[in-house]
């Protein structure tokens, strides 16, 4: 519960950002939305070895990083679906990645489920069955688990499958097997060097200066409640 000085700071910044909204509608859930999504367009990783060695830095990236640098925008495809500034793109793809399953699942696996389609399940197209978004790939060391339902627990298990191209669930791919998913004939080697270019060479090691330095609540960032304040000592 905010205090009146709190809420004030934050009706004068509400107002501050949505001057030209009728003062009755600056403070709602959709200008809320509007705030928190013009903070997240600042988050930019901008600083990882692979940017900074596109700058000129050339010691920025490790020579197994290069190599792997190599390999992502040749022999292994990768760049043929992320690309662009964040290495990601507007395709759909069905890689035949396993859902999120277990007793504890809020939505367990029902294959006549729309839910469970993927991109399929919006469009209502049968050939979108399974597909899923290209993800950006920057930073990806910071999350604990991979895939659409989060069955790979590390980068270099992601290439792995990728470069196997043996589905987790066939059936997805059934009278579909797309080119995305040929094997890649990549070694052990080029695994690993893929998987440091992914690692290491696409991460911003720096992110927490994007941390606010105070809350008008004088709470703690991102969790901006009493309790996180006791519990984090800020």
């Amino acid at each position: 519960v905010l205090g009146i000085d709190q809420y004030e700071a934050y009706v004068r910044l509400f107002d501050a950002a949505f001057a030209d909204w009728a003062p009755n509608e600056r403070i709602s859930n959709e200008t809320a939305g509007l705030a928190i999504a013009a903070y997240e367009r600042t988050l930019l990783a901008n600083q990882a070895p692979f940017q900074r060695w596109l700058r000129g830095e050339t010691w920025a990236l490790r020579d197994e990083q290069k190599h792997g640098a190599v390999l992502f925008f040749g022999k292994a495809g990768c760049a043929d679906c992320h690309t662009g500034p964040a290495l990601n793109s507007m395709t759909f793809h069905a890689l035949g990645m396993g859902d999120l399953a277990g007793s504890d699942v809020h939505l367990p696996y029902d294959p006549d489920n729309s839910a469970h389609l993927g991109r399929g399940g919006f469009t209502g197209n049968a050939a979108d069955h399974y597909a899923f978004k290209t993800p950006q790939l920057y930073n990806l060391a910071d999350a604990p688990f991979y895939g659409h339902g989060g069955t790979f627990r590390s980068i270099r298990d992601v290439v792995a499958y990728k470069n196997a191209a043996q589905p987790e669930h066939a059936a997805f791919l059934a009278g579909k097997q797309q080119a995305v998913m040929q094997p890649l004939g990549l070694t052990e080697e080029d695994i690993d060097a893929l998987t440091a270019f992914l690692t290491e060479g696409l991460h911003d090691p720096s992110l927490t200066r994007y941390v606010p330095s105070h809350l008008p609540t004088g709470n703690c960032f991102p969790v901006a409640d009493a309790a996180s304040r006791r519990t984090l000592g800020c």
